[in-house]
């Protein structure tokens, strides 16, 4: 209780003194170095190169770290991780397939819920509308990776006799997608395994 005093206090302090300190500049700026306005203004004279702007812009969003395959925080290296985990399905081997799920799934669930997250904070800032754009897209991608992910843990979970597991995953997927080729290869599980049936009519083959 007495350090929440005083953490209270230290904020009261902190935002009281703010007009002393320097001013903050926003992450979601594109030209880092002008300040904010939510007006529009004209350029400045002596820059009436458009084309250096385009490219100082580019330079800026290029998101080049996100998309390494290196990186354990990025859309690409989540995706050869799912790719891995296919391959393994796919030929067969349950333990590998299910090892390589187990690295990887949690990480791209908390991803996809973070960027959401980030997205929809993005929303009420202005002058981010690109950067919530950003956000928007990556947690679509990471969203397609796990849904992807569950499919793979149900086959995961029949070829371990985990029937009930398996129905959780795959209606999750057929929720999330289910215009998607994706979304009917899980709802033809469903049916494959008995926990629902296609409709049939008389006289078809």
């Amino acid at each position: 209780m007495r350090g929440s005093i005083i953490v209270g206090l230290a904020l009261c302090y902190y935002f009281s003194s703010a007009p002393a300190m320097a001013e903050l500049k926003s992450p979601f700026s594109i030209f880092s170095g002008k300040k904010e306005s939510t007006t529009p203004v004209s350029p400045p004279v002596e820059d009436n190169s458009l084309n250096a702007k385009i490219e100082q812009v580019e330079k800026k969003l290029k998101p080049k770290v996100v998309h390494d395959p290196n990186n354990i925080l990025g859309v690409r290296y989540a995706e050869n991780a799912v790719k891995k985990a296919e391959f393994y399905v796919e030929e067969g081997d349950i333990q590998s397939a299910q090892e390589a799920l187990k690295s990887i799934g949690d990480w791209i669930y908390k991803a996809t819920e973070y960027h959401t997250d980030l997205y929809q904070a993005l929303t009420k800032v202005n002058n981010s509308e690109v950067q919530a754009d950003i956000e928007r897209d990556l947690a679509i991608q990471f969203a397609v990776l796990r849904d992807r992910t569950l499919f793979l843990e149900s086959k995961v979970f029949l070829a371990n006799g985990k029937k009930k597991e398996a129905v959780e995953n795959l209606v999750e997927v057929v929720r999330s997608q289910p215009g998607t080729e994706l979304g009917f290869k899980a709802y033809k599980s469903l049916q494959d395994i008995g926990f629902t049936y296609k409709l049939e009519y008389e006289g078809s083959k």
